[in-house]
């Protein structure tokens, strides 16, 4: 008699990337397609500026990335869906709901990182054409590439988090500096595998020698595989981690307490009421702990979404009462 052991191997993680990226190909290829929209929008004013305002017309890109990094969240939820292993991600009804509920979060990220990639690019430029002139340019132009990959770091968690958890700017900011050098690791995974997409891109359009098909190739390209496809590597390398160290780690999750403390402080001097809905919760299935569940498409302690819940139907009964008298 003869046995067979099966002897299960523990699959790499660059295997589970791959995997999870070719069975949600479609999908990755819609999102990204959905996205060429507004870029496609953009990048045609901004070619337009170029040929009138070629000498300023970098510095249009400030306030034209502004306004389409709004729908750079739609990218981000999906794929981060996608890069956590979810197997059935509705694209079109995810996309535009990360949209509408992080418009003015992410058109405020979009100013602040267009501002600094363009200061980065000018900065790195001077200081390259300067290096023959003296040994301190080495030093700013190493500081200032420091400082872009710090900032590129940085902005792999501010998406991220702010879809997935309800934090407050500053602790966005905060937990997403914090990981930038706690999570390196990650981040240099994330940069490699950012670095080799980028790099079958070009390889594939060096392959043409004609102008105008290269061209048709990069439109191809951005329409079909790129941003999408660079912040599904991003999401699969930081996600786990990033949601474990906020999520799970005493010392991080008193950063959501004090976030929603905040929020709870600045409703109650102004008087404010909640436009949230919460009529579609199922009150019963909820438990006064600090477990966090995913409700609306973002991380929230039971007890606080039910004592909301409890508010709001409470000042229903209130005001109904009111009526009928």
């Amino acid at each position: 008699m003869g046995f067979i052991m099966e002897q299960t191997r523990k699959r790499m993680k660059f295997e589970i990337l791959l995997e999870r990226y070719f069975s949600n190909f479609p999908r990755i290829m819609l999102t990204n397609l959905i996205f060429f929209i507004p870029l496609a929008v953009v990048g045609a004013l901004y070619f337009l500026l170029q040929q009138t305002l070629s000498d300023f017309s970098t510095l249009f890109l400030i306030p034209l990335l502004t306004v389409l990094y709004p729908f750079y969240a739609g990218i981000v939820l999906v794929c981060r869906n996608i890069a956590r292993g979810d197997e059935k991600v509705k694209v079109f009804s995810t996309f535009f709901k990360a949209v509408k509920e992080n418009f003015l979060k992410f058109m405020f990220y979009g100013f602040l990182l267009s501002l600094v990639a363009v200061l980065s690019f000018y900065s790195i430029s001077v200081y390259s054409k300067l290096l023959s002139s003296s040994w301190m340019f080495y030093v700013a132009l190493f500081t200032c590439i420091l400082i872009a990959l710090e900032v590129l770091f940085i902005s792999y968690y501010i998406p991220v988090m702010t879809v997935t958890f309800d934090l407050s700017l500053k602790h966005i900011f905060k937990n997403s500096f914090l990981m930038s050098f706690g999570e390196i690791k990650n981040n240099f995974f994330a940069l490699i595998s950012l670095a080799v997409v980028l790099a079958i891109c070009f390889t594939i359009t060096a392959f043409f020698t004609n102008a105008l098909l290269i061209f048709i190739i990069t439109l191809v390209l951005l329409a079909l595989i790129l941003p999408a496809s660079c912040q599904f590597v991003i999401s699969f390398f930081v996600y786990d981690d990033m949601y474990g160290s906020i999520a799970y780690r005493e010392e991080k999750v008193q950063d959501i307490d004090d976030a929603i403390t905040d929020a709870k402080n600045k409703k109650q001097q102004n008087n404010e009421v909640s436009v949230e809905d919460y009529s579609d919760v199922d009150i019963t299935a909820l438990k006064d702990t600090d477990d966090y569940i995913f409700y609306n498409g973002k991380m929230i302690k039971q007890s606080v979404l039910l004592k909301r819940v409890l508010e709001q139907r409470g000042q229903a009964v209130e005001e109904s009462d009111e009526k009928d008298v």
